[in-house]
C-alpha cells in the first residue's frame, strides 16, 4: 500500500494520523513523493525479507514434539485416514487437509521421495509461509488505526514477534490460524471503511478459513459481533451481511462437529476427568501467567517462573536430584533481564495511553481537511475494536480456565490457559505495542524504548533457531548417524533419558534423520523400530539400574558393535552413570569414541535447562561371526508400534 491515498477526485491527502504541514500550495512536492514511496517500499520488503528470513532459517533443527509427531502420523497415510484419526478431537480439518494436500503435490507433482517429503525442514514449510505472510497482513491491519510509518513499525513487531515465529514453525495449526486472525481482521476493518464490493467476498472468506484452521476462531467472531453491536455510524447492508457470513461459519462448524467429531460428547465431556486436563498441572490461571499474557505475546517468555517447582519437575520427569545441580542448569541472571524488559514493555503499554501532546501544552498548528479529520476519528475509534479484541478472549480464557466448582465456570476442566490457544490476542497486543511507541513524549524516549524493545524481541526470536528447545532428539540422532551402518542396524544400541513425553518420536525423528518412508497406518500409529532397520532404541528413566542393565547385556550379547547413551544430567561426572563406571561395566572390549555436550532448554517458559551428553562406545575386539544372537534383547527396547492419545 503506499504511503500516500487518493480522495474520491484524485487528489492526494495526508493518510490517518499524519500531522506535517502542507506545503504552501497545498500539494508535495513530486520529488519528496517519489523519495517517501521509495523509503517506505524499502523498509516494506526489508522488513518482510526479515520476518521469512527469522521463520525458514535452520526450520529443520529442532525435533519433532509429540503433537508434531501425530501430525505426522495423520498427514503420512490416506485423505480417509486423515478424516478417520480426526474423529473425537475437536480439530477442523483444514489445516490437517493443508498438509495432506502439500505432501502429495510434493510426491505427485514435483516427484519428491517420500522419506525427504516428511522431515521437519520440508513438512514445516506451510506453517512456516503463513507466517511470514503475517507481516505485511500486519501492516494492512495497521493501517487501518494510523499512518503508514507507524504501520511499518508495527510490521516490524509482526515480523520479529517471537512468539509467531515460534508457532510459525511448529507443524500444528497455530502459525496458520495468526494469519487467518489478522487477515480477517484488516479485511473486516477494510470492509466496514470502505465501499469496494470485494471487501465483503474476501472477509468472509476468511473468516471461513480462520473457522477451518482452528475452532478458536469463533472467540474473534464474537469480537466483531461486539464490535457491528456497538458501532455508531452503520450501513443499511452491514449487519445482514456479516450475519450471513457468520452463519455459514456455524453451518460448517457444525456439519464437522455433528457428523465427524461428536464434540462435546468426544471432547469437553471426554476430557473432564482425563485428556486434557493434564493443562491443570503447570499452566493454571494464576496471578502470574494472567500478568505474563501480553508478556509471552510480545517476548516470548513468561513472567519469571524460577527456580523450578516440585510441579515443574514432575512435569518434566527431572527428579529431585534436579535442584541440587541447579547452579550450573539455572540462569537467574536471565531471569533477571527478562524481568527487566517485561517492566519496561509494561511501562511502555501503559505510557503510551496519556495524551503526552495535551499535557505537554502542545497545540496542533496545522489545519487539516474534514476528510482528514474523519478518517483520524475513525481510526481512533477503531482502538475500542482493539480493546475488544483483548477483553473478550481474555475473559473467556479466564472464565475457562477456573474449575468445574466455581459457580463462574463455563468449561469442565482447566484447558483454555494456554500460551498456544491465547495467540489470538498476540496481534491485538502488538497493535498496542506499536501505537504506544509511537505517542511516548520525545523523539529520544520514542527511538530508545523502540530499538530496546526490537533488540529483546529479535533476540528472543533467535532462541527459535539457534539453542535445543523441541524435544532434543535431533540433536542426538545426528550426531549418532556418523556411527551408524543401515545393512547392520541391529548391532546398534541407543539409550535414551525419557523426556517429558515418552512417544516414539526418538524413532520417528530417527526416520526423519535416515529420510525413510513412513508406513501409513490408519490413524495415528507409529512405525515399528525393527521393521523399518533403524537402531534399536529405549527410553529409560533417570535412574542407575535400567543404564547398568543395559551396559552388562552389551557386555554378553557378542553382536553389538556400537552402543550409544543420550543421557540427561551430563553435567554429573562421578556415580553410576559416569564414564568410568560404564567402562567397568563394558570390559576391554569397549572403547568410547565420541563424547559431546548439550543443554535442551525448556521452551521459552523457564530459566533453567538440562545437561545432556552423547557417549559412542564401539566394540574393538577381533571380527566376529556375522549372526547377532547370544544374548535376549533388553526388556526396555521398543520392539513393536504402540497406539498413542494425541494432545492439543
Amino acid at each position: 500500500m503506499a504511503p500516500t491515498e487518493r480522495n474520491r477526485h484524485g487528489g492526494k491527502v495526508a493518510a490517518a494520523g499524519d500531522t506535517g504541514a502542507p506545503s504552501s500550495v497545498g500539494v508535495a512536492p513530486p520529488n519528496s513523493d517519489r523519495m517517501k514511496s521509495l523509503i517506505f517500499w524499502i523498509g516494506f520488503f526489508a522488513i518482510f525479507a526479515l520476518g521469512a528470513f527469522l521463520r525458514f532459517w535452520r526450520l529443520g533443527e529442532q525435533s519433532f514434539w509429540c503433537d508434531e509427531t501425530i501430525t505426522l502420523g495423520r498427514v503420512s497415510g490416506t485423505f480417509g485416514n486423515l478424516m478417520g484419526s480426526l474423529n473425537g478431537q475437536g480439530f477442523p480439518p483444514g489445516w490437517y487437509a493443508l498438509l495432506w494436500a502439500w505432501g502429495g503435490f510434493l510426491k505427485n507433482y514435483l516427484h519428491i521421495s517420500t522419506g525427504y517429503i516428511f522431515i521437519p525442514s520440508v513438512l514445516r514449510i506451510p506453517g512456516a509461509f503463513f507466517g511470514s505472510l503475517i507481516a505485511p497482513v500486519g501492516y494492512l491491519l495497521a493501517r487501518q488505526f494510523m499512518n503508514w510509518r507507524t504501520a511499518l513499525l508495527i510490521m516490524l513487531l509482526f515480523a520479529i514477534n517471537p512468539f509467531l515465529i515460534y508457532y510459525s514453525r511448529d507443524l500444528k495449526m497455530y502459525g496458520a490460524f495468526y494469519f487467518f486472525v489478522t487477515l480477517n481482521a484488516a479485511l473486516f476493518l477494510c470492509w466496514l471503511r470502505g465501499r469496494w464490493w470485494i471487501w465483503f467476498p474476501l472477509y468472509a472468506v476468511s473468516a471461513a478459513a480462520m473457522i477451518m484452521t482452528d475452532y478458536l476462531g469463533w472467540l474473534f467472531l464474537a469480537v466483531e459481533l461486539f464490535w457491528m453491536i456497538a458501532r455508531t455510524r452503520r450501513r443499511g447492508l452491514d449487519m445482514p451481511l456479516f450475519i450471513s457470513s457468520i452463519g455459514i461459519d456455524g453451518i460448517l462448524t457444525y456439519w464437522w462437529w455433528r457428523y465427524h467429531t461428536w464434540f462435546y460428547q468426544g471432547v469437553a465431556y471426554h476430557h473432564t476427568e482425563g485428556g486434557l486436563a493434564w493443562v491443570a498441572r503447570y499452566t493454571q490461571m494464576n496471578l502470574r501467567t494472567v500478568a505474563g499474557q501480553p508478556t509471552i505475546s510480545l517476548l516470548g517468555f513468561l513472567w519469571p517462573t524460577y527456580p523450578p517447582t516440585i510441579k515443574i519437575l514432575d512435569w518434566y520427569h527431572l527428579g529431585p536430584g534436579f535442584l541440587k545441580h541447579l547452579a550450573t542448569r539455572g540462569f537467574p541472571a536471565v531471569e533477571q533481564l527478562e524481568l527487566g524488559a517485561s517492566v519496561v514493555m509494561v511501562a511502555v503499554l501503559v505510557l503510551g495511553l496519556f495524551p503526552w501532546d495535551r499535557i505537554g501544552g502542545v497545540k496542533r498548528k496545522t489545519k487539516i481537511t474534514s476528510q482528514e479529520a474523519e478518517k483520524q476519528d475513525n481510526g481512533r475509534g477503531r482502538w475500542w475494536f482493539v480493546a475488544l479484541w483483548l477483553l473478550i478472549p481474555g475473559l473467556i480464557f479466564g472464565l475457562g480456565s477456573l474449575p468445574k466448582s466455581n459457580p463462574f465456570s463455563i468449561y469442565p476442566h482447566f484447558v483454555i490457559w494456554l500460551p498456544r490457544y491465547m495467540g489470538l490476542m498476540a496481534m491485538g497486543w502488538i497493535l498496542w505495542l506499536g501505537w504506544s511507541i509511537t505517542r511516548l513524549p520525545g523523539m529520544v524516549v520514542k527511538i530508545t524504548a523502540g530499538v530496546f524493545l526490537c533488540c529483546v524481541m529479535t533476540a528472543s526470536a533467535l532462541t527459535n533457531n539457534l539453542i535445543c528447545r523441541q524435544e532434543p532428539w535431533a540433536f542426538v540422532n545426528r550426531e549418532v548417524m556418523h556411527y551408524y551402518n543401515p545393512s547392520e542396524h541391529l548391532r546398534m544400541f541407543i539409550a535414551y533419558s525419557i523426556t517429558n513425553h515418552p512417544f516414539d518420536d526418538a524413532a520417528v525423528n530417527m526416520l526423519q534423520v535416515l529420510h525413510l518412508p513412513l508406513k501409513s497406518y490408519p490413524g495415528w500409529q507409529f512405525p515399528n523400530s525393527l521393521y523399518w532397520h533403524i537402531p534399536r532404541f529405549a527410553l529409560l528413566p533417570d535412574k542407575p539400574g535400567p543404564w547398568r542393565s543395559i551396559a552388562r547385556w552389551a557386555y554378553y550379547n557378542k553382536g553389538l558393535k556400537t552402543l550409544v547413551f543420550a543421557d540427561r544430567n551430563g553435567d554429573i561426572h562421578t556415580g553410576p552413570l559416569s564414564t568410568v563406571a560404564i567402562d567397568k561395566l563394558l570390559g576391554p572390549d569397549w572403547h568410547l569414541v565420541y563424547h559431546k555436550d548439550f543443554k535442551w532448554y525448556y521452551q521459552w517458559h523457564y530459566y533453567f535447562a538440562s545437561t545432556w551428553r552423547i557417549r559412542v562406545w564401539k566394540r574393538i575386539a577381533p571380527k566376529l561371526p556375522a549372526s547377532i544372537g547370544g544374548a535376549k534383547q533388553p526388556s526396555h527396547a521398543n520392539t513393536k508400534p504402540t497406539e498413542k492419545k494425541p494432545s492439543r
